[in-house]
C-alpha cells in the first residue's frame, strides 16, 4: 500500500531534479508524508473532482456524467454521476426555483489490482458516493444562481491474509475499515455564453471539517473543463475534465 501511495504522489511531482530552483524531490517527499498522515483526506479531494454539483440546464430533465481526469486517469476511479429534475423553474408557480437531485458512485480499480501483487493484503475495497439536492433560480436572462447541499462519503477497507497480519502494540490486525465523510453547503453562479455553453463558479463549505473549496468551470455540450481549489489539501489545485450528457 505504501508503494501504491508513493506511485500516486509521483504522478504529480517531477522527481530527481535535485539542483533545480525548486527542489522537486524534497517537495515530493513532503507530499508523500502529508498523504500518509491523512490518506483518506487526500483521496477524498479527488472524489470531489468527479462530483457533479451544478443544476441541470433549463429544459433538461435528466443528466449523466463521468469524470475523466484526474479521476479515471490516473486515479482509476471508475465513476458515474446522475441528476434528476424534480420540477423546472416557474413550473409550479411564478418565482418557484428549479430543484434537482444529484448523486453518484465511484470505485478505485488500482486498489483491487494492487492486491494481486501483495503478499499481505487479501482484498481491498476503495470507493465512495455522494448525494444531495440543488436549487437554482434565474436572476436575469444571463445569470442564474444556485445553492444546495451534498453528503459525500469515502470508504476504504483492507483484509489481510491469514498469517500475514501486521501487528500494532502487540495485537494482530486482521483488517481495517476507515473512511472520510462530510456534509457540504453549496453556493454558485453561472452565466451562459451560447447554446449549451456556460461559465460556472461555486463555493463549497464542509460542515464537519469546517473547510472551504471552490470551483471554476467551462461547460460545453459534452465536456466540462474546470479547476478545483482545495486550500487545505495536499494538492491545492486540481485541473478537472469531465464528460456529461443531458436529456
Amino acid at each position: 500500500m505504501k508503494r501504491f501511495i508513493f506511485a500516486l504522489a509521483a504522478l504529480f511531482c517531477l522527481g530527481g531534479v535535485s539542483h533545480a530552483e525548486i527542489d522537486w524531490e524534497s517537495k515530493g517527499m513532503q507530499m508523500v508524508g502529508e498523504i500518509m498522515a491523512n490518506p483518506a483526506g487526500f483521496f477524498y479531494d479527488f472524489q470531489q473532482d468527479l462530483e457533479s454539483t451544478t443544476p441541470l440546464p433549463p429544459g433538461k430533465s435528466f443528466g449523466l456524467q463521468t469524470g475523466l481526469f484526474p479521476t479515471t486517469i490516473p486515479m482509476t476511479y471508475t465513476n458515474v454521476s446522475g441528476k434528476l429534475r424534480l420540477h423546472g423553474e416557474g413550473r409550479l408557480a411564478p418565482g418557484v426555483p428549479q430543484v434537482d437531485l444529484i448523486g453518484g458512485y465511484w470505485d478505485m480499480l488500482a486498489a483491487k489490482m494492487a492486491t494481486k501483487d501483495s503478499d499481505t493484503v487479501d482484498s481491498a475495497k476503495f470507493g465512495g458516493y455522494y448525494m444531495g439536492a440543488i436549487v437554482s433560480s434565474s436572476v436575469s436572462p444571463r445569470v442564474r444562481t444556485f445553492w444546495g447541499y451534498k453528503r459525500s462519503v469515502l470508504r476504504a477497507k483492507l483484509d489481510f491474509k491469514a498469517g500475514e497480519e501486521p501487528e500494532l502494540l502487540g495485537t494482530k490486525i486482521n483488517s481495517f475499515d476507515t473512511g472520510f465523510k462530510d456534509d457540504f453547503l453549496i453556493a454558485g453562479i453561472e452565466t451562459p455564453k451560447g447554446i449549451s455553453k456556460l461559465w460556472s463558479m461555486q463555493l463549497n463549505y464542509g460542515l464537519n471539517t469546517q473547510t472551504f473549496s471552490s470551483k471554476v468551470s467551462w461547460y460545453g455540450k459534452y465536456f466540462e473543463l474546470g479547476l478545483n481549489i482545495f486550500p487545505e489539501g495536499v494538492l491545492v489545485f486540481h485541473p478537472v475534465w469531465n464528460f456529461h450528457l443531458n436529456f
